[in-house]
């Protein structure tokens, strides 16, 4: 394990119903030094993660470059639409780090209009 992926990041994930069933899902992840390169959030388990069928998933990749950074706590945004289905009533989202898991977090889909 790198040992950028050795210390926690906050993660904070935001559903908020679009139009029919349809969500937006907004995912803040606030990293703690300059090195952090984000890069793209999408749906799906992180590579070597098993999940259960009734959760969607969702992971948002890191790099992190080493080397010389600077003391930098900056949250990053990123939002996707993701599809509402009666049988996953909840979404988990995974800040990945160099390919480990950095950060996490877990909400239920809200009611819709």
């Amino acid at each position: 394990m790198t040992d950028a992926a050795k210390r926690p990041l906050k993660v904070v994930l935001a559903l908020k119903w679009n139009h029919k069933d349809i969500y937006d899902a907004k995912v803040s992840v606030t990293v703690i030094d300059s090195c952090y390169v984000p890069g793209k959030l999408h749906e799906g388990l992180p590579n070597g993660k098993a999940g259960i069928p009734e959760m969607e998933y969702l992971t948002f990749d890191f790099t992190h470059k080493g080397g010389t950074c600077s003391d930098l706590v900056k949250t990053v945004d990123q939002t996707i639409q993701i599809k509402f289905s009666s049988v996953k009533p909840n979404a988990t989202v995974f800040a990945v780090v160099n390919g480990e898991v950095a950060g996490q977090d877990t909400k239920p889909f809200p009611k819709g209009k």
